[in-house]
This record gives structure tokens, sequence and C-alpha cells, in this order.
């Protein structure tokens, strides 16, 4: 809320209480509410404790589990640090005076990210193999606890940590690879398309409903839609490309290039700029992708570079002129 909105709310609540409208009480509280008075600060000063707290803490920690050195040990220490953290963070959102929503909201996600963590320790305690199947069952285990978590408190931040479990629990991971590369892929890219797909679908089916019955849960939808977009569309594009699928490669290209093109025009139609937006990107990743395999090997790398640049140049003028014309 802006600092203006906020002395409005302020001087409203202070002037019915004069009237007699609410009590004494809730215009204190209202008033403790949007009083922003050195907010910056006191915000700055709040970060940097939890943030000492929070290190010496792990300090501490590694201490005693190097002393240790055994993998139960840590397990059971992170995992009462994940339990403190959690605890914590709720406690803040469940404040009436909503002092520290974003902090309570970091602390409960960073919970459960220590809670994957904790979990993970105390499998390496049971069996020091740690396969696939084993990561990917905790990561399904911490992506469900964080989905309640959302749900029940109505906090987004862990909404965003379970989507990211789900999704990397279901067959997709990335790593560095050392020097300035990443490494990326998907166990299963038509399965993660499908997934991807209905994740979307239910978000734009959540985005309608929080304009009714789903109201507590505003933002929700959103992040279905972005995550379920971008996991489908990342799918799509390694199906196109010739190490996953060479045989059937024409087919997915065919099948990618629809589906961006379904975007922008779903997105033209419902007024949604998540689907404009991920069909123009992937869209133009995709005609990137193509002209990169059949002119790579055959261009100079400058002249390859020079046409590119100028196709960019050439399209973007071509819908500046679209725009232009539509507008008037």
């Amino acid at each position: 809320m802006k600092k203006a909105e906020s002395e409005l709310m302020a001087c409203e609540s202070a002037d019915w209480c004069h009237r007699g409208l609410i009590s004494a009480a809730l215009s204190a509280q209202l008033g403790h509410r949007y009083d922003r008075e050195g907010s910056a600060l006191s915000g700055l000063i709040t970060w940097l404790g939890l943030a000492a707290i929070f290190l010496l803490g792990m300090a501490v920690l590694s201490v005693i589990g190097l002393s240790t050195a055994s993998a139960g040990v840590n397990g059971v220490l992170l995992a009462a640090v994940a339990w403190g953290l959690w605890y914590c963070g709720i406690r803040m959102i469940s404040d009436p005076a909503q002092r520290h929503p974003v902090t309570g909201s970091a602390l409960v996600t960073i919970g459960l990210a220590a809670a994957y963590g904790a979990m993970t320790l105390l499998t390496l305690a049971r069996s020091d193999d740690l396969g696939a199947d084993r990561m990917f069952s905790l990561l399904i285990v911490t992506a469900a606890l964080s989905m309640a978590t959302a749900y029940v408190y109505h906090l987004r931040w862990p909404l965003i940590l379970s989507l990211l479990c789900l999704f990397h629990g279901l067959g997709a991971w990335h790593e560095y690879a050392g020097d300035g590369a990443y490494a990326a892929a998907i166990q299963d890219p038509p399965t993660m398309a499908l997934t991807g797909a209905m994740c979307a679908a239910l978000g734009l089916w959540h985005q309608h409903a929080e304009e009714g019955m789903l109201a507590r849960y505003a933002g929700f939808g959103r992040l279905y839609v972005i995550f379920g977009l971008l996991y489908c569309n990342c799918s799509l594009w390694f199906l196109t490309l010739d190490f996953y699928s060479e045989a059937h490669a024409l087919g997915w290209i065919l099948c990618f290039s629809a589906a961006c093109v379904a975007q922008i025009v779903l997105g033209a139609r419902f007024r949604d700029g998540k689907l404009t937006g991920f069909g123009i990107v992937f869209l133009s990743i995709d005609l990137y992708t193509r002209f990169f395999e059949h002119f790579w090997g055959r261009l100079s790398m400058g002249l390859f570079l020079l046409i590119a640049g100028l196709a960019g140049v050439v399209l973007g003028w071509c819908f500046e002129r679209r725009a232009e014309v539509v507008t008037q």
C-alpha cells in the first residue's frame, strides 16, 4: 500500500473513533497497522536480525554435525530448525496487526525447504544410496506440505515452493555444469507437457473462481498458470530437439508451434497477458531454434547474427505498424 493511502487510512480510523463509529481498541489497531513511520528502517532491522539469528543457528548446527559426523543427528537438528522457522512464521502471519507478513511468509517457506533437507538427511541415515526415486518422493512430500500450508494460511510463497517441488518431483531437473554452463532435462517430456497444460488450465479456472468462492486465495491461480505454461512449453521445446526425439521431431515441431499460436490467440481472446507473453516468447524460441538448426552450420557467425538481428527488427516494425492500425 502506498504511503499516502496508509496515511489516509490512519486518519480515517482516528476520525471514526472520534465519531463513535468504532471502539478505541479497534482504532488503535487500525492506526498501528497503517502507520508507516519508520517502516523501512524497522523492516531492515528485522531482516538483519533474522539473518543473523539464522546464520548463527546454522553455524552452531554445523559444528554439532561435524563433531558427530552423523547424517541422522544432522537430520534431527535440521528438522527442529525447520519446525522452529515454520512455527515462528505462522505466528507472524497470524498476528492480527499484520506487522510482519512478508517476514512470516519467508520464514514459513524457508522452514518447508529445510524440512526437505531434513528428510533427505534422515533418508541418508537409513541408507547411503539416495536414488532418484527416493529424491522425487521426498520432493512430492514437500510439495504436499507446502501446498497444505499455502491453502490453510492463504500464503503464496509456499505455493511457489510447492509447484517447484511438484514439477521437479515429476522428473524435471537442472544443475550447474561448470564454466558458466547450465544443464536441464526432463525425464518424460510428453507427460510433463500434459501435466503443465493441466496445471495451466487449473490456474485459469482458479483465477475465475477467485472472483467468487475462492476470493481468499487471490493470486494462486496466476502461479498455476505461470508454472504450468513454463513447464508445458519447455517440455514441448525439448521434444523438438534432435537428441530428444529425432524420429518424430517434425511432428513435435508442429505441435509446439501450434501450442504457441494457441496461447497467443487465447491470450488475446481472454485479455490475459500471461498467455500472450508465454506464447510470443516460446514461439520466438521455436523460430530461433529452427533457424539455428538449419543455418548455423551453413553460414558464418557474423552473417548468421546479422540475418537474425535484421529479422528481429523487421518483425518488430511489422508488429508496431499492426498495433497502430488496430488502435486507430
